[in-house]
């Protein structure tokens, strides 16, 4: 069953936020031109309207080659409305969407450049990897297919009204990249602006790399931010900063959902892709999970609703009991 919560208040925190983008980054809206944010930020907490989704995983790479335009307009029509992205960096420092640390697995590196010894993105130009064929390997309908650029990714959910989980991938292999896609995003400040309580989420960063996610967290303080992975029980009150926790699916049961959402957390886990594994998410009380297939994902959300509805007419119980399991679930408030 999806959990019952009680709103005891509106609890909101303005914070005063020193966020160090480097001085020679872009001046962007918000900030002086030292980088540090010169307006309070509000951080935004969970609302018990808030709905369940199913994230559209890499775009949507049940349907069409992930991290690329194309996925994040299947992702569109297959009712996504929200997408998840990998950013990576190439060797002149330009943002790129790739889930991979190399570029063997999804596009045609090594017939493009077939003397070069690397294939860690890394070690490519943007120019080269313009060269990249990112679409054939997954279908011949999308020969062609570049490797966008995270601006260009940004710029096309936005005319989708998609919205966004960004995930930073590898960070270790690129250092400060977390201030550059704070810059990215602050290029286009519509990103930061919050959608209303019933809606998903605008924006969430989120990374398998805590510290960097925190440091990303610094420079984008309104941004709700999400740790991947599983978070050991003993350590969840380390992380109050944090919005979410995404573990995989397979390393979760109720009482670890039950307990996140204790902690002021909410949790939508990867990679769900069968029915089976969806409809038992759900009746953890998740708040959303992340799968390749949005389609199917929306059906499984609006099936377990109807039949919490369902249950509800059959109880005995008051109307505010039995309305209450129809609405996503709400958390705690924690002072993040």
């Amino acid at each position: 069953m999806h959990r019952i919560g009680i709103v005891f208040g509106v609890v909101s925190l303005v914070l005063a936020v020193s966020a160090p983008i480097a001085a020679s980054a872009v001046h962007a809206p918000g900030l002086d031109p030292l980088g540090t944010t010169t307006e309070p930020v509000i951080v935004q907490h969970a609302d018990p309207q808030r709905p369940i989704i199913a994230v559209s995983h890499r775009g949507a790479a049940g349907h069409a080659p992930e991290n690329t335009l194309a996925g994040l307009d299947a992702a569109r029509r297959f009712g996504a409305l929200t997408v998840e992205i990998d950013v990576q960096r190439t060797k002149d420092g330009e943002l790129v969407l790739l889930h991979d640390a190399t570029l063997t697995r999804t596009t045609d590196v090594e017939e493009v450049f077939p003397d070069r010894e690397s294939r860690l993105v890394a070690d490519y130009t943007l120019a080269e990897v313009r060269r990249l064929d990112a679409g054939s390997w997954f279908s011949p309908e999308f020969e062609g297919e570049p490797v966008p650029t995270l601006g260009e990714a940004l710029d096309r959910m936005r005319d989708l009204d998609l919205n966004l989980f960004l995930e930073i991938k590898e960070p270790a292999r690129y250092p400060r990249i977390e201030r550059e896609i704070a810059v990215e995003l602050l290029r286009r400040p519509a990103w930061l602006e919050h959608n209303p309580a019933w809606e998903p989420r605008r924006l969430v960063v989120q990374s398998f790399d805590w510290e960097v996610t925190r440091s990303s967290k610094r420079l984008l303080p309104s941004v709700p931010h999400a740790l991947l992975g599983r978070v050991p029980e003993d350590r969840l009150s380390e992380f109050t900063w944090a919005h979410m926790v995404n573990p995989n699916h397979t390393t979760i049961d109720e009482d670890y959902v039950e307990l996140l959402h204790e902690h002021g957390y909410e949790t939508m886990p990867y990679t769900v892709n069968s029915r089976a594994a969806m409809d038992a998410v759900l009746r953890m009380g998740v708040d959303g999970f992340i799968t390749d297939y949005p389609d199917a994902g929306q059906r499984a959300i609006r099936d377990f609703l109807d039949d919490e509805g369902r249950e509800g007419e059959d109880r005995d119980d008051t109307p505010e009991q039995v309305a209450t399991p129809l609405l996503p679930a709400p958390l705690v408030p924690v002072l993040h």
